[in-house]
């Protein structure tokens, strides 16, 4: 009895602190295009501690190279009417995200010379091949729904 208190003991110190130091947090991903299609792009909109936290571009390159860029959160504003919140690259290039469809986002920026539907991104095993991505958002509603949580607002 003592022996089964003192495991289990130590198997809740070690959950409480394997806690600490993990993110905690939540992804939705969006993608236009499949991983191996030349025109590839995704959005990673992160979120932790109960707020903003990153978004993630990731874009295969003309030589089919996969190049990753972190963004930045440019607050709220309307594009075409709709509710949207802007993004900045790197470069300076803003970009307007809305909500289009039910689990679909129009990605495009003021000019209209940027403008595309970007889908939930599925991250997890496909045929039992692959891991599981812990803090990825289950489907395209929950991602919508993370969104205009942290991101709408």
């Amino acid at each position: 009895m003592k022996k089964h208190f003192i495991f289990s003991l130590i198997g809740i110190t070690l959950s409480i602190f394997s806690g600490f130091g993990q993110n905690n947090g939540r992804v939705a991903n969006f993608s236009y295009g499949n991983y191996d299609s030349p025109d590839f792009e995704s959005y990673s909109f992160w979120v932790g501690s109960n707020k903003r936290s990153s978004i993630d571009y990731t874009y295969r390159t003309k030589t089919g190279d996969i190049k990753h860029l972190k963004l930045k959160y440019a607050g709220i504003d309307v594009s075409d009417g709709q509710k949207a919140f802007k993004i900045i690259f790197p470069n300076g290039l803003l970009l307007y995200i809305t909500l289009s469809a039910e689990e679909t986002l129009m990605v495009k920026s003021a000019d209209g010379s940027y403008s595309k539907h970007f889908k939930w991104l599925y991250e997890g095993p496909i045929n039992g091949v692959g891991t599981w991505c812990e803090p990825c958002t289950q489907d395209g509603k929950e991602s919508v729904k993370l969104l205009k949580m942290y991101y709408f607002k």
